[in-house]
């Protein structure tokens, strides 16, 4: 009979002997760092970078969150963790946003010249459409979100195995993408 290995917490070091918190597996990390509380993944997560929000720096796979709705006592105000540079990069965005569909209205108006707006978009695409600004803008729409849901996390393993029972035309993200849809 094969022994499975204690669960330790690549966080924190804890074991399912040192206390009653849940474990989960979130990504396709193997060995040591196979396991993480659930409680130390959201403190990780308060902490850490949009990026690492995302997705687990160590093997590259994208945390699949789940966002179940709180009762309105449990509501609260957000903690957006933004500072005075964050302040100035979401207003920038904005400003060339706003500048970009203008200048392609106006484009079409026949109002503007190709050649301005071929630049202003190519700026908008480097600055503001690049994944790191939608990995923030992302994660600043979860920790909203966070005030009136709960966010758990689903465990790799299971999806894994429902990925593997399904059939080899359809994903885990069409799946995931069907079910947001059919609950709404």
């Amino acid at each position: 009979m094969e022994e499975t290995p204690p669960k330790y917490c690549k966080f924190c070091f804890g074991t399912e002997e040192d206390n009653d918190m849940s474990f989960v597996h979130p990504c396709r990390c193997r060995g040591s760092i196979h396991w993480v509380h659930n409680q130390c993944l959201h403190m990780w997560f308060s902490k850490a970078n949009a990026v690492q929000q995302v997705m687990c720096i160590q093997c590259q796979t994208r945390y699949q969150k789940q966002l179940t709705l709180k009762s309105w006592r449990q509501w609260t105000i957000p903690r957006l963790g933004i500072d005075f540079f964050g302040v100035l990069e979401i207003s920038t965005d904005l400003w060339i946003t706003y500048r970009t569909i203008l200048g392609f209205v106006g484009m079409m108006n026949g109002t503007k010249g190709i050649f301005r707006e071929l630049i202003l978009c190519t700026m908008w695409k480097c600055f503001v459409a690049s994944g790191r600004r939608f990995c923030f803008y992302g994660n600043l729409g979860l920790r909203l979100a966070s005030s009136i849901f709960r966010i758990s996390i689903d465990d790799y393993d299971e999806r894994r195995e429902i990925t593997a029972r399904l059939p080899t035309d359809m994903h885990w993200e069409q799946i995931s993408r069907s079910s947001v849809l059919n609950s709404q």
